[in-house]
């Protein structure tokens, strides 16, 4: 029995392995071991679920799941987009060995001893039992099964749950606290990671910390009350919404059974990755799923793409993401959008709304988003544990649908205006750069007032020195002057941010700047036809110095060039563009946007918005 007990376990500890490494084949070899043991066990089919190598095999696993946990959420969503209309048939061993006997007749069987069968049972039915309960303590079986155990033994392992978590994620707060901008920190074991060709630093034990640069891939343990493990991953990354302020900034924690693929390439922001985290791993009542966990501070946000679906997030929100089934996405405060799949959906707090994953990695966006639904109990609960707050639905101030969109608009397409109000003082000592804050302010209409308002000074009057007698004595009285002091309003002109519609067939993605002084973009055109740029709107952060616009280039061209020397900058109502510049965008390949300034960029604070034609636009954080 303890043999039989520690070759399933064994066997389905080393499949999930080799499925995240990418060895498939092998993980199929082990799990038809495993079914040669078990063809009854929830964990087993849900890995071989994710074997599959076509939609029999997966509907074929689907319906297993359902005939051991009815109530399994994953599976019904599943069976409902794969099965056939009117199609009821089980397909029953996708992965069986094919041994070359002949299956024992009925007959055969019948003459077999009532008492050895007795027997037989009882030991099956103790195997099976030692087996479940050795599995729920190493983290191979689903919490569902928890209603099999005592009460004793179900307390038991929640206790065990919960001192687990209790000290792991005060160790991660510890190890993690001071993690600094766009940096990634080893939370807790264990982590595998794979770092850039070139990266001199160390991942690989709590408290180590990593650029973001410099990290390819993450992969986080599931949680395993055996060797104490819960994978945790802490990152710090740039709000880049315009409302967020220079220096604030999200932190997003991967914890559990999830991998994170950086798509960023070179730049020092999380600004594209593909996320999955897995089935069959979930042992706690308090953890009831693997994900990530995204907090952001309040007034500001981030907007990154994920899975191949753009999020933008104000406030708190998780995500988890099956391979081949659903990216859900559940807000516990403010509001969020997706955009996929040519569509975008707005929710907020207390909703959730998902995309349907797939293509050849599973992890793609596939579908558009859905109609936002209110997030569940079980979402709930592991909100409360990562964050200590959302326990109930009390907690979290509801945020409707058109809520979320005026919010989330409102942010997206308002400008903050840098205000600088250093005091100089010119002296030989070099002096500490000014602070500064960036607020909105309202648009105002150029004026020019110039007043002229003569004042009538008279100068006192002059008495010469006393002379002779003989000579009169003669007052000078001067003509009184007029003195004009001309009061001018200097005019102040301050452009509003483009209000079309983000594109949904045009991408912009951010580049490494190619010189201190360069802001690179790169314009993916899926419209089918070229398009035309007609406007371009950036916003940046000026510095002390005179910092200002110089040039525009397209594609290598210079498409303008007027020295634009204010922020934001409108063009071309602020100067046209250069004559006979090519502004259009073509199908294919992807199109170059060079920003050049005369001075070297501030690590952040960039904001670029691009119209097109079509009547769309698109928008550039960095």
């Amino acid at each position: 029995m303890n043999n039989f007990d520690n070759s399933l376990s064994k066997l389905l500890r080393d499949a999930s392995e080799h499925l995240n490494a990418g060895r498939k084949e092998v993980a199929r070899e082990l799990l038809r071991e495993a079914l040669e043991l078990d063809r009854n066990h929830l964990a087993t089919w849900e890995l071989l679920w994710r074997a599959a190598n076509n939609r029999d095999e997966e509907l074929s696993s689907v319906k297993h799941i359902l005939k051991i946990n009815p109530r399994h959420v994953a599976a019904k969503k599943r069976l409902g987009e794969l099965q056939p209309v009117g199609a009821t048939k089980i397909d029953s061993q996708p992965l069986a060995r094919k041994t070359g006997k002949r299956p024992t007749s009925r007959r055969k069987r019948e003459q077999g001893s009532a008492l050895l069968l007795l027997l037989g049972g009882l030991i099956a039915i103790l195997c099976v039992s030692a087996t479940g309960l050795a599995l729920y303590r190493g983290g191979y079986v689903p919490f569902l099964f928890s209603s099999n155990l005592t009460a004793t033994a179900l307390a038991e392992k929640n206790a065990s749950c919960q001192a687990l978590i209790d000290r792991t994620i005060q160790a991660s707060d510890s190890y993690c606290g001071n993690t600094s901008l766009n940096t990634a920190c080893y939370g807790n074991n264990t982590l595998r990671a794979e770092l850039a060709p070139d990266a001199a630093e160390r991942f690989s034990e709590r408290g180590d910390m990593i650029g973001l640069n410099a990290l390819r891939r993450l992969s986080a343990s599931p949680l395993n009350l055996v060797n104490s493990e819960w994978g945790i991953a802490v990152f710090k990354v740039v709000a880049n919404l315009p409302r967020s302020l220079p220096g604030e900034t999200v932190t997003m924690v991967v914890f559990g059974n999830a991998t994170l693929d950086n798509q960023s390439g070179e730049s020092d922001s999380l600004e594209s990755f593909y996320f999955s985290s897995e089935l069959g791993q979930i042992v706690c009542e308090k953890i009831p799923f693997d994900g990530l966990m995204i907090t952001s501070p309040d007034g500001s946000g981030i907007r990154f793409a994920v899975n191949g679906a753009e999020l933008t997030l104000m406030g708190n929100a998780s995500i988890k993401a099956i391979k081949n089934g659903e990216m859900e996405v559940s807000v516990y405060k403010g509001s969020a959008r997706i955009v996929a799949n040519g569509q975008e959906q707005y929710f907020g707090a207390g909703q959730s709304s998902s995309v349907q994953l797939g293509g050849p990695n599973g992890t793609d966006a596939i579908s558009a988003p859905s109609e936002p639904e209110a997030i569940t109990g079980e979402e709930l609960t592991m909100a409360c544990t990562m964050t200590g707050e959302y326990c109930s639905p009390d907690e979290i101030d509801f945020v409707s649908e058109g809520q979320a969109q005026d919010e989330i608009q409102s942010a997206i397409t308002s400008t903050p205006t840098p205000i600088f109000t250093p005091t100089i003082t010119r002296t030989s000592s070099p002096t500490v750069p000014p602070t500064y804050t960036l607020v909105v302010l309202p648009s105002a209409t150029p004026t020019r007032t110039i007043t002229r308002t003569p004042t009538l000074t008279k100068p006192p009057t002059r008495t010469p020195a006393p002379t002779s007698t003989s000579t009169p004595t003669r007052t000078i009285t001067p003509i009184p002057t007029a003195t004009f002091t001309p009061t001018i309003s200097i005019p102040t002109f301050t452009p509003i941010a483009p209000a079309q519609p983000i594109c949904g067939t045009v991408a912009l993605n951010v580049l490494p700047n190619p010189n201190p002084n360069e802001l690179s973009l790169e314009i993916t055109n899926n419209n089918g036809t070229p398009i035309t740029l007609n406007r371009f709107f950036a916003y940046w952060v000026k510095l002390p110095t005179s910092q200002k616009i110089d040039k525009l280039f397209l594609n290598a061209a210079e498409i303008w060039n007027k020295s634009d020397p204010d922020s934001p900058s409108d063009i071309p109502t602020e100067g046209n563009w250069v004559g006979g510049a090519d502004l259009i965008i073509p199908v294919a390949p992807v199109s170059n946007l060079l920003i050049q300034f005369p001075n070297d960029l501030q690590p952040t604070g960039y904001e670029v918005h691009l119209v097109f034609d079509i009547g769309c636009q698109v928008i550039g954080i960095k």
